[in-house]
């Protein structure tokens, strides 16, 4: 019998930003961009594969469809927003000189167009372990980023969407379950396929502590006072 319980918050379908990989050419054993730029020899593509994602935006993308496929799924919001969808939207609601990795902007494109008729919004803070635990206890799932360098090294900050939870039998929180775009954190990234990944609470912990110029944060859902 397990000693634990996995609390899964979701079932939306899981996203990989590894769908919206750059386009590149291989010729003579080199890769190359769009633009026949030269990149990397392909003997070194698991060294410099980072090369070809936009991995700062593209996993707020897929995060962000993520999160409005749990909305779906609650039946807070009546259509799926799907991956092209959400990034075109949001080029809509972004204003001079921002970016999509801005949390303001996904704030913005949610409580502006796709939370406008309901009777839910959506907010972020700095990531901490009680909110995180609070949110979910509460049954939610939520947007949650984490600082990746120390697993992968050529990657700073990364998005991910916080699926669940697993406790042990006494009800002690033993780590968190996300769906992450980019695959599984504990392998480096070796593993593409970050559906529903456990990662121990000493890791998560490690991982949402980002440096203080650029701290993690989390994304959640609350009603309108």
């Amino acid at each position: 019998m397990d000693s634990f319980t996995d609390h899964l918050l979701t079932k939306t379908d899981y996203l990989s930003q590894r769908d919206n990989i750059n386009p590149y050419t291989i010729e003579d054993g080199k890769v190359f961009d769009k633009k026949g730029k030269y990149l990397f020899d392909l003997e070194d593509f698991e060294k410099y594969e980072h090369l070809l994602y936009d991995r700062v935006t593209k996993c707020f993308i897929s995060a962000g469809s993520m999160f409005c496929g749990f909305l779906h799924e609650r039946r807070i919001i009546k259509t799926i927003v799907d991956e092209v969808a959400y990034e075109l939207a949001l080029d809509k609601v972004m204003k001079k000189g921002e970016t999509r990795f801005l949390w303001a902007v996904h704030k913005r494109l949610m409580n502006e167009v796709i939370l406008k008729d309901t009777d839910f919004t959506f907010d972020f803070e700095k990531a901490t372990l009680s909110a995180i635990q609070k949110i979910m206890k509460k049954g939610d799932p939520l947007m949650i980023s984490l600082y990746i360098k120390d697993w992968y090294p050529s990657g700073k900050g990364h998005l991910t969407f916080g699926s669940g939870y697993r406790e042990d039998l006494n009800g002690k929180i033993l780590g968190f379950i996300l769906k992450d775009p980019f695959g599984k954190l504990l392998t480096n990234y070796k593993n593409h396929d970050g559906d529903n990944s456990f990662i121990p609470l000493p890791d998560f912990k490690k991982a949402i502590n980002g440096p203080s110029k650029a701290p993690c944060h989390i994304g959640f859902l609350q009603e309108k006072k």
